[in-house]
């Protein structure tokens, strides 16, 4: 990890790079995945995964339509695949700790011609797909920028 001149935390790591025999033999899961988004392996020019994992502290008062018990405290738990929720009731009172787990999937490769008329003349361009593990969660967007040496 690395701190930005923002002072937020960003992650920061080497670049692989591998020959697509390299990749087959090493990564078969990253391979399955790259496949199931639609893209050939021998296309892709770039893939990359990112897991982002959210947590937060949620301090709330509870309507009066709640009812409570005699019970000055209750306790609940809920977890599954990229949720966890912990909380506590107490009078008036709910605490809540919400964690969130999601795998963010990206592949760059070569696609549609420039100009497809023109056949093998015409250069490939490079296009990403993304995707998330979660099927709650929606891409709003993603844009990948390769900047050139003059």
């Amino acid at each position: 990890m690395v701190k930005t001149k923002s002072g937020q935390m960003a992650a920061q790591s080497d670049l692989l790079v591998l020959q697509t025999k390299e990749l087959k033999k090493l990564f078969p899961k990253e391979v399955k995945q790259i496949e199931n988004l639609g893209v050939k392996v021998n296309k892709t020019t770039q893939y990359s995964t990112t897991v982002v994992e959210t947590k937060t502290n949620v301090l709330t008062t509870l309507r009066d339509s709640m009812v409570l018990d005699t019970v000055k405290v209750r306790v609940f738990d809920y977890q599954d695949q990229w949720y966890q929720i912990r909380g506590v009731i107490e009078k008036d009172t709910q605490r809540l700790v919400i964690k969130s787990t999601d795998t963010l999937t990206q592949v760059l490769y070569l696609g549609e011609r420039q100009k497809p008329w023109l056949w093998v003349f015409s250069p490939r361009k490079i296009q990403q797909r993304v995707s998330v593990s979660n099927p709650n969660a929606t891409i709003k967007y993603s844009q990948t920028i390769q900047i050139q040496k003059p």
